[in-house]
């Protein structure tokens, strides 16, 4: 290219560039917090008590992901309809984890349009939400055996399929895991290279995650993290503690703030494939301004700082430019770590989910075109009273002590519902304590507060309690400190696995 055109081409990306910054400033005034886009089909309830499309041939002709790659995006969108309402038609028999499932539907699609599974690694966190994966990823006949004896397992499970390149059931391991897939690939020299970890608001509050993060950044390895964030940690987060009643932690809030200060961004400001089409100088110049622009509107991202690559927030519902951007991330040759910022809704596409407190979130079997959930036949005329559970009669008992001693202190990491201490929260709120999903601190937390002489109650779900094995030990135990633990779900425990 002669001088004169680089330098007319040079003064076009610039001027273009700087244009499109400052369509990305942001507005003086306040944003109101942005919503999801309303669903294109129907989502059931009252009225018309919609249960769903009486035909599903989009669905019935995937039998693995591969089938959708002749797919245009109208036959994604009518796909993730059939997938949607098939998971509430499978769920409703069986029971099991509704509200996650139906919250990443449309995810789901994308990623397995765009991907190539099971050689393009696709990890779910904690993987309750994994329903709809396993429904495109040969196992929808296999549905009604879900977490039955013999049957599917609720969470992803590598001896089940090969699509479920790793295990969960517990929450903060998926960054990590993809980093290792990802770094695994490069030392055996594998051309294709994709792993993707999608990691929800509430997990990614776990310690773990950032040390994964840390740790990308400093391998420089090609990963994608998918933040699905739906501003409800697992269960309901509105218990009433020390820190208020919003999910625990400064990182919810901090994410919350970028999704109400940008608009929601498409593949139009995202894609910068075009830059390679200028010379080395000029794909520099775009660099700098593209790092300008997306300053002036964020003030430079937590995640950017971790050296991720910081794209959205991005409207997790919306095919028309999830794809796109996917497409976008799988075909870059950059290595460096990427966080895509989606924003979604918990039980999306289904009334009855979406009205919910708890955005149906674990349910037992249930009428489809209601929600009305068939939690056991009505007590007989006469007969004595259900009795209380023991997590109600441990928080009732520890609110009446703590009505006269002071120094009674309830922890949860981020279960009050399933502990009790939404019980005792109501009561004492500025003596309920939501760490968060971080059962390490918890216990450490808890230690910090026996050594001014409080006594703490730390509620924590027995399995999750593994976690804090070494805390447990050395910070409480070896130093003798009056730490009480109470472990919910221990032995046994039915539906709630």
């Amino acid at each position: 290219m002669g001088r004169g055109r680089r330098r007319m081409a040079t003064r076009v990306c610039a001027s273009l560039l700087l244009g499109h910054a400052a369509a990305l400033q942001a507005p003086a005034t306040s944003r109101a917090p942005m919503t999801v886009a309303r669903a294109e089909y129907p989502m059931g309830g009252p009225p018309g008590y919609y249960t769903g499309p009486e035909r599903t041939p989009l669905l019935d002709a995937v039998i693995e992901p591969r089938d959708m790659n002749g797919l245009s995006t109208p036959e994604l969108k009518q796909l993730a309809h059939e997938l949607r309402w098939d998971t509430i038609r499978a769920v409703s028999k069986t029971g099991g984890h509704l509200g996650s499932s139906l919250g990443v539907v449309e995810l789901t699609v994308a990623l397995h349009k765009v991907f190539d599974a099971p050689e393009d690694r696709i990890l779910w966190d904690v993987s309750h939400q994994c329903y709809p994966h396993k429904i495109l990823t040969g196992r929808r006949s296999r549905m009604g055996t879900l977490r039955q004896q013999g049957g599917l397992s609720g969470f992803q499970k590598r001896a089940e399929s090969e699509y479920d390149c790793f295990g969960a059931g517990h929450s903060t391991t998926s960054i990590s895991a993809a980093l290792g897939m990802s770094v695994g690939k490069s030392q055996k020299g594998r051309a294709q290279n994709n792993c993707i970890a999608v990691i929800g608001d509430g997990a990614i509050t776990g310690g773990m995650a950032f040390e994964a993060m840390n740790n990308a950044n400093y391998l420089q390895a090609r990963m994608i993290t998918v933040l699905n964030d739906n501003g409800q940690v697992s269960l309901p987060t509105g218990t009433p503690s020390a820190g208020g009643v919003v999910p625990s932690g400064a990182l919810s809030a901090y994410t919350s703030r970028l999704i109400s200060s940008k608009p929601f961004a498409d593949f139009r400001n995202v894609a910068k494939g075009l830059s390679s089409l200028f010379p080395e100088e000029i794909q520099q110049i775009n660099a700098k301004i593209d790092e300008y622009a997306r300053g002036i509107v964020t003030g430079g991202t937590l995640f950017e700082e971790l050296g991720f690559y910081y794209i959205g927030p991005v409207d997790g519902h919306d095919l028309d430019n999830l794809v796109p951007i996917l497409e976008n991330l799988r075909d870059t040759p950059s290595n460096k770590p990427v966080l895509l910022h989606l924003k979604t809704e918990k039980g999306y596409g289904y009334q009855p989910a979406m009205t919910a407190s708890d955005k149906m979130h674990g349910v037992a079997k249930f009428d489809v075109a209601t929600g009305k959930q068939f939690k056991g036949a009505p007590p007989a005329p006469g007969a004595p009273p259900k009795p209380s559970s023991l997590t109600s009669i441990f928080a009732n008992e520890l609110c009446r002590i703590a009505e006269t001693d002071r120094d009674v202190i309830g922890i949860t990491a981020a279960m009050p519902g399933g502990t009790g201490m939404d019980i005792f929260g109501r009561r004492f709120p500025k003596r309920t304590y939501d760490v968060g999903i971080a059962e390490q601190h918890a216990v450490t937390f808890a230690a910090g507060l026996a050594v001014e002489g409080l006594k703490p109650f730390c509620c924590i779900y027995s399995t999750f309690m593994q976690r804090g094995y070494d805390q447990l030990v050395h910070d409480v135990v070896i130093q003798n400190l009056p730490v009480r633990f109470i472990l919910d779900r221990a032995g046994l425990v039915g539906n709630d696995g």
